[in-house]
């Protein structure tokens, strides 16, 4: 397990890129064949015994991830190789890695809403609405429980897309709550993470 990149927040997250090995990486190496989804729960283990001392990891019972004895509030997020980690001392935090899919633009009546198709440039439509999605993935994680509707209980609000920033959203589920989802996008990952203060 290598941690490719780490960084902290303004908003007091710190975050971690962690590479999963390959399959054939693992085989190489000691024989024995795994999932890729075993590799993504080693790599997990990997992460908690190198950046914490004596702590586990359970879920609460909506699936959310937690470290016991409780240390800190963590969320992580994988596509292909890559392990996103974050962390955060006081507050539920919720982080989400994506790449480009096609396939968002032909479902993006179901995560959009119509004031977020406004500003969604025509010519570059494609890694808005990867942003959108993945901001609205963080914010769900953040949240931690179930029944929420991409687009019927989160708004994103108007941004220009760049390498990183963050992007205002409005969760409109129970109690209207502002959120500040902070990104990097780097042509091919696009990275989101926000916390939920209680």
């Amino acid at each position: 397990m290598d941690i490719v990149d780490q960084w902290e927040c303004s908003s007091g997250s710190k975050l971690y890129l962690v590479e999963i090995p390959s399959v054939s990486q693992i085989y190489e190496e000691t024989g024995m064949k795994h999932t890729h989804r075993d590799l993504e729960s080693m790599t997990v283990d990997q992460v908690i015994t190198k950046i914490y001392t004596n702590q586990h990891l359970k879920k609460d019972e909506f699936g959310k991830p937690f470290l016991f004895p409780k240390l800190s509030e963590i969320n992580f997020s994988h596509t292909k190789d890559i392990l996103f980690w974050g962390d955060h001392p006081n507050f539920r935090i919720g982080v989400d890695i994506e790449t480009l899919r096609p396939q968002l633009s032909k479902i993006k009546f179901k995560f959009c809403r119509e004031d977020e198709f406004i500003f969604i440039p025509n010519e570059n439509e494609l890694p808005y609405l990867l942003a959108i999605w993945s901001c609205k993935e963080a914010i769900y994680k953040a949240y931690g429980k179930k029944e929420v509707d991409f687009r019927d209980h989160m708004k994103i609000c108007p941004f220009n897309l760049s390498t990183e920033g963050k992007i205002d959203a409005i969760f409109l589920l129970e109690n209207t709550i502002p959120f500040e989802v902070h990104y990097k996008w780097n042509g091919e990952y696009f990275m989101s993470w926000t916390i939920l203060k209680d």
